[in-house]
């Protein structure tokens, strides 16, 4: 089924390894469609709890980080204290920084960008430079709006997010307006 929707124009694969068979070698499914194929981009969830960091490096050494959209698959609860949200109707329990429904399946996740960014370099041993391009370029691009946002471009919106040495959010700017700027204790 996953040649036949690359044949009819499937072209992106969400939150890769996840809510999807696992890869079988008789029947490789969206994943194996997804590590092989060169048409298809794909979405990782960085958070070490949806993917191993071992599957991450095999997931970028397959496609590479310029065919990687890195994703948060973050829920509203997220930013908030441990304890039971409303997600869709469905109750779901937030704690030790997981998402869960009742049943223990994953609920989406608590994971913010700039702490994927950061997983990805300290644990998976990732550039700065390929993680923030499967952050910012590579969504862009998926999006079709790469000629405006995505990079640091003369012309493009000036949407920019600085970080500190820890990889923490500093300051965030939309269109060129601070949005957010860290409190100095």
């Amino acid at each position: 089924q996953a040649q036949a929707g690359i044949q009819a124009g499937l072209s992106h694969v969400t939150h890769t390894f996840n809510a999807m068979r696992g890869l079988h070698h008789r029947e490789p499914g969206v994943v194996g469609a997804a590590l092989s194929s060169p048409k298809l981009t794909v979405e990782m969830i960085a958070d070490g709890i949806h993917l191993h960091p071992v599957v991450i490096k095999i997931l970028l050494q397959a496609k590479g980080s310029e065919k990687v959209v890195l994703i948060t698959d973050a829920i509203r609860a997220t930013g908030m204290s441990e304890g039971i949200y409303d997600l869709g109707g469905q109750e779901v329990t937030v704690a030790k920084g997981q998402a869960r429904l009742k049943d223990g399946t994953l609920a989406g996740s608590v994971l913010t960008m700039d702490k994927a960014v950061r997983n990805l370099v300290t644990k998976v041993w990732v550039s700065l430079m390929e993680a923030v391009q499967m952050a910012t370029f590579n969504p862009a691009k998926r999006l079709g709006v790469e000629d405006r946002k995505g990079s640091l471009e003369s012309g493009k919106d000036a949407d920019i997010v600085i970080l500190n040495k820890k990889l923490e959010v500093e300051l965030t700017m939309i269109a060129g307006k601070v949005v957010y700027k860290r409190e100095q204790i």
